[in-house]
């Protein structure tokens, strides 16, 4: 048993260690995964809920994932990893995030503080609440708090 926890330990240190030999490109990569995979899935159950598509308790259980994925945002964003730093084509992470660290920090909390927000109002059963929420396009970005981040975090998409 204490072989295979130290096989265990050595393989997460290894791990951690390619993350963090990782390229300046590949986390903006990896960010892009993160945002568009994870937290773009759980848009796209709101957005059908705001067409007529699905649950409260869908819209809960994506709120709540939401919340959740918003926690992780930060650890995403490590130092060197935006414009200047990354081609842009490659991210639309702004300097600001790390020249106001706190207001992206706050922006992101905000984020997951509306999200369980969102999820509570679902699971009361409020289906109008939702909608003014999410909004009826699928996509009420201020409201929710992504569009604090996009706003002042994020730049103009950029062909490559």
């Amino acid at each position: 048993m204490r072989f295979a926890m130290k096989i265990v330990g050595i393989a997460m240190a290894i791990a951690s260690g390619v993350l963090l030999a990782a390229s300046a490109d590949d986390v903006a990569k990896n960010r892009i995964n993160f945002m568009e995979d994870e937290i773009g899935a759980e848009w796209k159950v709101l957005a059908a809920f705001s067409k007529g598509k699905g649950s409260l308790a869908d819209v809960e259980k994506s709120a709540m994932t939401l919340s959740n994925l918003a926690k992780k945002i930060p650890p995403h964003f490590p130092k060197d990893t935006g414009r200047g730093k990354v081609p842009d084509h490659l991210t639309r992470a702004l300097p600001e995030i790390w020249t106001d660290p706190q207001g992206f920090q706050k922006a992101t909390q905000n984020f997951a503080e509306q999200s369980a927000k969102l999820a509570a109002v679902a699971k009361a059963g409020d289906k109008d609440a939702v909608l003014d929420i999410i909004g009826t396009k699928g996509y009420n970005a201020a409201k929710i708090g992504c569009g604090e981040c996009h706003q002042h975090f994020r730049g103009e998409r950029v062909k490559k």
